[in-house]
């Protein structure tokens, strides 16, 4: 079977690609004859919506094979004697009898300056860290997770206001623009000398989990402030408990403050929005939802000396 469809593109290279961000696939498209694209399984999400649309679009086969099934598409990718893999938000690991398929390589585009940041959802742990910088990275794919040479690297600054969304936008923009150099620099000098990443300055970050998103309200205003804007929406957001109810917070402020009152405790309450005290600080909680133990949505009328958990 043949995947060699024809797209208008700047550069006569043969690519497939892997991931679930159809910006950078559009931009893609425009440099590189992208052959079929890979993404994870239908679960009704946007980004794959605009996926679907993009490919159905410009008559791109689409595949969507589970973890167990992407090894099985090994002698379908061979056979069509593939220049490059672009990888982008893939969600599962790829096997070496795909990565090592195509003749140059696969390029996985990794949101963070290798070999700081490898592992997943690290948009959101630079925010939740307080990181001022994070960047964009080509390297090619190995058998390890992030380990693989540096290809390209650019750095991005996180702004303090910058919600993951915000940053998430940002970056992937200059992953588009980064492919444009990419395949420029490849075109033109018929290869890019990739570093060896050093390992001895290498940090890792694990999957987030929903029960990382409960805030804890001895700590720092300002810790507290990183970790709601690093999960805000379209993440599932932060969140507080108070009895029965719990409050997923989506937007909150924060100012010095020494208090004797006990951490998590509603100090004022000022057009809806909930005054607490943290450690050194007060918390000001601008927008949030309340759910009942249901998790249907329901309206609480919250009053100073409540006790936020």
């Amino acid at each position: 079977m043949d995947i060699g469809l024809i797209i208008l593109s700047k550069y006569n290279y043969k690519v497939v690609f892997f991931g679930n961000n159809a910006d950078v696939l559009n931009h893609l498209c425009t440099l590189v004859d992208v052959s079929a694209v890979f993404t994870r399984p239908d679960d009704g999400s946007d980004n794959l919506k605009s996926i679907f649309e993009l490919t159905h679009s410009l008559n791109i086969p689409l595949f969507q094979p589970s973890k167990k099934e992407l090894s099985n598409y090994s002698p379908y990718l061979n056979q069509n004697k593939l220049d490059f893999i672009i990888v982008c938000g893939y969600k599962y690991i790829i096997p070496p009898t795909i990565f090592n398929t195509p003749k140059y390589g696969t390029v996985n585009i990794h949101p963070s300056l290798l070999p700081q940041y490898r592992g997943q959802h690290v948009i959101n742990w630079a925010i939740i860290n307080g990181e001022q910088e994070t960047g964009i990275t080509l390297h090619l794919m190995d058998e390890n997770l992030d380990t693989g040479d540096i290809l390209l690297q650019t750095k991005v600054p996180i702004l303090f206001d910058d919600t993951a969304k915000d940053l998430h936008d940002r970056l992937y923009q200059k992953a588009s623009e980064l492919l444009t150099t990419f395949f420029t620099r490849f075109n033109d000098e018929g290869s890019i000398s990739p570093k060896i990443q050093d390992s001895s300055q290498a940090t890792f970050f694990k999957p987030r989990k929903p029960c990382d998103g409960h805030i804890e309200w001895d700590k720092e205003g300002e810790q507290i402030y990183n970790l709601v804007r690093a999960i805000s929406k379209p993440w599932p957001g932060a969140f507080t408990y108070h009895n029965s109810s719990k409050i997923v917070v989506w937007r909150v402020s924060f100012e010095p403050h020494n208090s004797e009152e006990s951490y998590g405790r509603i100090i004022n309450v000022s057009n809806s929005q909930l005054i607490v005290n943290a450690k050194n600080s007060l918390v000001i909680i601008e927008d949030y939802d309340v759910f009942d133990l249901n998790n249907e949505l329901v309206q609480v009328e919250f009053k100073e000396g409540y006790l936020l958990e």
